[in-house]
């Protein structure tokens, strides 16, 4: 009897548990969903700076200003992880590059965006300069991005940091995760490449000022990009963590009744055969 009482017991524990998993798959569907969406117009708007971008650099004078002295070199690697669990092994090959990184690096100024990512890191041994929190819904992604973003302005005003690169885990239907490395800063001659417009566009801002805060716009559209597609990703992973565990739960669930049923099933047996048992013995008195 004890042991039809656990076994109910655990059954309820399941059933409340898969109750919760299914609240969370649910939420990372819709967070998915929305930041795909999302995905589609952060690339439009970096396309729109691209361009911009590209009109404003035709209007420089490229004449040397003394900018060119050469600094010591000192990277910086700006890496989106998770900022809660429940996403499988997301955060893992993230980690792994960022500890190459710094091996390879000495001295590489590390900062990682999600809480949970940062301390999977400081398990592995590896010490961040500055965490700082991940979004939680799609729409606190732009938050990030810009605080991120005005990190990065002070350390590279300040030469903290001569360059930046963005570690990302992007997320392509139909195919496995991938991880992506991004060069942010110092602005890549290739971003302004572009085809340049005929005539010449009317602006009220000295070229220089226009040229810096369009190359400071790029920079945040595309720190927005990686965080988009780092939360996009995060939420698929922890979908088919969720997926995997609510298949496992229910099977669980089934082997428990399956076993619940022999159980009641061997009691009205053993009843059954208890009653021929005493029948039997009436007869023969």
């Amino acid at each position: 009897m004890a042991r039809a009482q656990e076994i109910s017991a655990r059954i309820g524990s399941l059933k409340e548990l898969l109750e919760i998993v299914a609240a969370i798959r649910a939420m990372a569907a819709v967070q998915l969903q929305q930041s795909q969406r999302s995905l589609g117009a952060v690339r439009g708007y970096i396309e729109i700076i691209r361009r911009a971008l590209a009109d404003a650099a035709g209007l420089l004078s490229h004449d040397g200003d003394g900018s060119d002295t050469p600094v010591e070199p000192r990277p910086g690697l700006v890496v989106f992880c998770s900022e809660h669990g429940f996403c499988g092994a997301f955060n893992e090959p993230l980690i792994r590059a960022a500890g190459e990184a710094s091996r390879s690096e000495a001295n590489l100024h590390l900062i990682f965006v999600g809480s949970r990512g940062a301390q999977r890191a400081a398990e592995h041994g590896l010490r961040a300069e500055l965490t700082l929190p991940m979004a939680t819904h799609s729409g606190g992604v732009t938050a990030v991005a810009r605080r991120v973003a005005a990190e990065l302005y002070r350390r590279f005003l300040e030469q903290a940091c001569t360059s930046v690169e963005v570690l990302f885990i992007r997320e392509v239907a139909g195919q496995h995760p991938t991880l992506e490395k991004l060069r942010l800063l110092p602005l890549g001659a290739p971003a302004v490449e572009e085809q340049r417009a005929a005539i010449p566009p009317i602006v009220n801002l000295k070229p220089r000022r226009l040229f810096d805060e369009l190359a400071a716009e790029y920079m945040f559209a595309m720190l927005e990009a990686a965080a988009m597609e780092s939360f996009a990703s995060e939420n698929a992973a922890r979908f088919r963590t969720m997926e995997a565990a609510h298949e496992n739960i229910e099977n669980k669930s089934s082997e428990l009744n399956r076993m619940a049923r022999r159980m009641r099933q061997e009691s009205v047996t053993t009843e059954i055969l208890d009653l021929i048992g005493g029948f039997e013995a009436m007869k023969r008195r």
